[in-house]
């Protein structure tokens, strides 16, 4: 006679009253799993805290690849601090330095010839001029004396000082002009 085998349970993983997933459900889970994967990746990483963060529903669901990517974002910040920090090194070391190093130099040029003469050093003010009067104040006095610009200067201040003017006392002002400068 035949004897029964014992069932096992059910076959290639299916649940007894379970509906298999459609192919949609199925698609979106992969595109969560490359998701998972992709998450690694600043740029990925952040597209997925941008979606999470409109999507409080999807946000819960996927509880685990929000940690992750925020912890890839975390990761990325600190690498961006930490490289800036570098590169100020190599500035200060490869830039910074050999200025210091070529100004400590020149001074010390300068000064050598000053300790064995004996001159005492000289201080940069004593190189300007003694009056009070900046090189730009000079050069203006000096243009002021050329005669297209002391006309234009004059020109300017003068109707820059005038007050503003209507329409109708402008008319009025350019009216005696117009009769060759006799009034009605």
């Amino acid at each position: 006679m035949h004897q029964q085998l014992p069932s096992i349970g059910p076959i290639h993983g299916q649940l007894p009253g379970t509906v298999p997933p459609d192919r949609h459900e199925l698609a979106e889970e992969m595109a969560w799993v490359h998701l998972y994967r992709a998450v690694r990746q600043p740029p990925g990483a952040a597209e997925v805290v941008k979606y999470l963060n409109s999507n409080p529903e999807a946000k819960n669901r996927h509880e685990a690849l929000y940690l992750i990517a925020c912890e890839t974002l975390h990761a990325k910040a600190l690498a961006d601090e930490q490289s800036e920090r570098t590169v100020a090194a190599f500035r200060a070391i490869f830039v910074t330095a050999p200025i210091r190093t070529l100004q400590l130099a020149t001074s010390i040029v300068v000064a050598i010839p000053r300790v064995f003469t004996g001159k005492p050093a000289l201080s940069p003010k004593a190189d300007r001029p003694k009056g009070s009067v900046s090189r730009a104040k000079a050069r203006v006095d000096v243009l002021v004396k050329h005669p297209e610009v002391a006309q234009a200067i004059t020109g300017f201040t003068a109707s820059s000082s005038a007050p503003p003017t209507t329409p109708e006392a402008t008319e009025a002002a350019e009216a005696p002009a117009s009769r060759g400068g006799q009034a009605a």
